[in-house]
Formats: structure tokens, C-alpha cells, sequence
């Protein structure tokens, strides 16, 4: 089922995807990683991850229900369907990473890049650690505003939200793709619409 909800007057062109939690870690959680885990690359100062798209090839999905969810740990997820679905109706804009221990699902990675709007949204950043550039916690992904509409399917904001080892992509959907993937029966999505000028 997905939904919208009107943010800015006029012709809507760009909604941010918004998905339920998956009860998952793939690394950690704010301030610690799992035990266990190795080659997660770590600022050595702040101590906090910095590849979002690391893989823990032990992650397996614990809550299945979703064809779009997250990990507490800021990972987007996608189902098998989910990216079929993508492929088949020809939504561009992101990468699909392959997990090693659950290939039911996989990493949702933009690979298109939309700029966000940080001054009108007046988003929070805290704790900037000058050796990875890296800021120890950013809020105020929604509602999202964007400088400029998404000119693919799908795509992310130029800045990660979240804090700690949990930063992660705020997805956005074209206007297209969120038609498309609406009449897809699948579970999980909703869409808010973004603020663009």
C-alpha cells in the first residue's frame, strides 16, 4: 500500500520512499559494531564507519515481510521482487548489491545523486571529525527538499542521515517510478512528496 502526503503546493515531481525497519543490524548499531564483524573500514579518529555500503557477508534478514525496509544500522533492502520489478519496468538509478548469506534480498545502492536542500530544511549537522570528513550525526531528511527534481527512477540525497555507524541514503523516486512501482503490490513503500523549487 503507499501513500503521499502533500508538503508543497504545485506539480509534485519527486517523493522520498519511505520503508518499515527490518528488526536487522548489518554492522551495528549508533556507537558500537557487532562483535565478530571484520573488515568494516573505521575512521580512526571518530571511530565510526565510513563505507555505508559495507556488507557483512553473515547479515541475514531477520524480519522477511518487506520488499523495502531498513536495517537499524541505515541499509535500504530490497526484496527479490522489488528489484525484478525495477529491472522490468526500467527504473534506473540504482544499484542492487548481492548478500552473500540471504539471496532473497539485497543493498539498495543510488547510484544517481540529487541535491539536497540542507540551508531550507535547515538540516542538523553534529560532531564533524575532520580526518574522515564525516559528520558524527545529520537529521532532517523529511520532509525532503531537494534543489533539484530526480532525473532518474530512482536516486539518493547527497548527504547521509542518521548518526554514528546507523548514517545511511535517503531514497528518492522520480515521479514515473513512483506511478510504476505503486501498481506493483509492493510491500512496504510509501512515498513523500518532496519540496523542489
Amino acid at each position: 500500500m503507499t501513500e503521499s502526503r502533500l508538503i508543497a503546493g504545485g506539480n509534485v515531481t519527486s517523493y522520498s520512499v519511505d520503508f518499515p525497519d527490518n528488526d536487522s543490524h548489518m554492522c551495528g548499531s549508533d556507537d558500537r559494531l557487532l562483535k565478530g564483524i571484520t573488515g568494516v573500514p573505521v575512521c580512526p579518529s571518530c571511530h565510526f564507519k565510513t563505507d555505508p555500503y559495507f556488507i557483512n557477508s553473515a547479515f541475514r534478514v531477520k524480519r522477511a515481510l518487506y520488499d523495502l525496509s531498513s536495517t537499524y544500522d541505515g541499509y535500504v533492502i530490497a526484496s527479490l521482487k522489488f528489484r525484478e520489478a525495477c529491472r522490468r519496468l526500467h527504473i534506473e538509478g540504482a544499484d542492487f548489491l548481492t548478500l552473500p548469506a540471504d539471496r532473497r534480498f539485497f543493498v539498495v545502492k543510488p547510484t544517481s545523486v540529487v541535491a539536497f536542500d540542507v540551508e531550507a530544511r535547515r538540516v542538523k549537522f553534529t560532531k564533524y571529525c575532520e580526518t574522515c570528513g564525516l559528520y558524527g550525526a545529520t537529521a532532517g531528511a523529511t520532509p525532503a527538499f531537494l534543489r533539484a527534481e530526480s532525473t532518474t527512477g530512482l536516486s539518493r540525497a547527497d548527504i547521509f542521515f542518521g548518526s554514528g555507524n546507523s548514517r545511511g541514503p535517503l531514497l528518492i523516486a522520480s515521479r514515473d517510478a513512483k506511478e510504476a512501482l505503486s501498481k506493483e503490490r509492493l510491500a512496504g513503500l510509501r512515498f513523500l512528496e518532496c519540496r523542489v523549487p
